[in-house]
């Protein structure tokens, strides 16, 4: 689980934009400090000059021979330490200056009587003067004082800041991203009416007004063709009507009972159409009231537990109630359990009818173990007249409504239906009817 939710990390456009900027800004300090340390020699010639001239200013200052008390109030001053050496005395303005000892030293520039070195982060210079030997070495409170450390937090501060604005900003710019993320997810939930935010004006705006368009067509196509049903069914009507008056006339016998029974399944096949057409525009029409779900089972199971394998109601409490239309929630679970008995095996074991738990959601599943459905045909299930049995025999099926007309009434009821399935194990369905 930590891998998978790492990779999602690291996969993400947004990681990917953001190590982009990170790793420019630090080529940009690199590229920078490249530069400043190749013209940096240019500035540290007078910096040293003037660093000499300052020690021999100091010496200067020390006398002859060099004044402890004169050492001390310089030293104090300047947030230096001095060590002398000479033929006749040597003396040190503090304890810490003799780390020198212990410090990597080398020639500073082609003057040999000037070396620095380094111990600990103590910087030391070292003279050899005509008077003696001088060491100074830079006070370590100098190097993280109050003032140093302050600044330090400041800096820390201002780039965390930075990349702070900087992660906002990104994450403000690939905002459409998510939208149109969520918008895609919704169409494949077969929410057509889902519109993505139109709240920018650069490239992501006009992507996020085709999708928008998109789907305006594809709910236009879907609309044109499902009144191209309605328009149809409505029509063949009078035709059939004017065959079955006709067929009261032909004498009794094979060939008039083939055609009433072809006229009877076209007439059960127009009133399906005509039906799942009528639940489309149910929203309004739907008579909600708090339904004991429990007993609405308990009405429908006795029609099927004399059908192999049979049904069983698992893990559920007494009662268990939903805002719901009674009627049109029957007809979901007939259509369901009928599937479920049709396509198992009659020594199977039998339909389950179980609970399960989700948050502010009631979640009814029903599962056979029966032949399932191929993966690459669940996404059409729900199509009218899709079959998954391509022969349409009458023996594996009905028209290729039912699954069409339950996806619409629970819509109706803000609620969905998604169906788990694998060939030769079988099929679940979950029924989800908001609280």
């Amino acid at each position: 689980m930590r891998k998978t939710w790492l990779n999602k990390i690291l996969r993400s456009v947004f990681t990917k934009l953001l190590i982009i900027i990170l790793f420019t800004g630090i080529a940009v300090n690199l590229v920078a400090g490249g530069f400043f340390w190749i013209h940096r020699s240019a500035a540290v010639r007078p910096l040293n000059q003037n660093i000499l001239q300052y020690a021999n200013y100091i010496i200067a200052d020390l006398g002859t021979p060099p004044s402890l008390e004169r050492a001390r109030q310089v030293a104090a001053k300047a947030a230096l330490q001095i060590y002398f050496e000479g033929s006749d005395q040597s003396w040190a303005t503090a304890d810490e200056i003799y780390d020198f000892k212990k410090a990597y030293w080398r020639l500073w520039g082609k003057n040999p009587a000037v070396s620095v070195g380094r111990y600990h982060g103590h910087h030391f210079i070292e003279i050899d003067h005509e008077a003696g030997r001088f060491v100074f070495g830079l006070d370590k409170s100098f190097e993280m004082g109050p003032e140093r450390i302050r600044l330090v937090v400041i800096l820390l501060s201002l780039l965390t800041l930075i990349f702070i604005g900087a992660f906002l900003s990104i994450r403000w710019i690939m905002q459409p991203v998510r939208w149109l993320g969520e918008g895609v997810r919704e169409v494949g939930r077969g929410n057509l009416k889902h519109r993505v935010p139109l709240k920018r004006s650069d490239e992501l705006r006009e992507l996020a007004e085709a999708f928008n368009d998109m789907t305006d067509r594809i709910r236009a196509m879907m609309h044109a063709k499902e009144q191209l049903l309605l328009d149809v069914s409505h029509e063949l009507r009078s035709p059939l009507t004017r065959v079955k008056v006709a067929l009261e006339f032909l004498p009794e016998g094979k060939a008039r009972d083939s055609i009433a029974n072809d006229i009877c399944e076209m007439e059960k096949m127009i009133n399906a159409i005509l039906e799942t057409a009528r639940r489309h525009h149910l929203h309004g029409d739907l008579k909600l009231r708090p339904t004991d779900l429990v007993s609405l089972l308990g009405e429908i199971l006795p029609d099927y537990q004399n059908q192999p394998p049979g049904v069983r109601l698992e893990a559920f409490p007494q009662t268990l109630f939903v805002n719901a239309d009674p009627e049109q929630v029957k007809t979901v679970f007939r259509n369901f359990l009928a599937n479920g008995i049709k396509f198992s095996v009659a020594n199977s074991d039998p339909v389950r009818i179980s609970l399960k738990s989700e948050p502010r959601q009631t979640v009814i599943e029903i599962a056979d173990n029966g032949i399932g459905i191929p993966a690459e045909e669940l996404a059409f299930i729900f199509e009218p007249f899709y079959r998954v049995d391509k022969s349409r025999s009458k023996a594996t099926g009905g028209y290729g409504l039912g699954l069409s007309l339950c996806k619409t009434i629970m819509e109706a009821h803000n609620g969905k239906i998604e169906i788990a399935s694998k060939p030769g194990e079988g099929t679940t369905v979950s029924l989800y009817f908001p609280e």
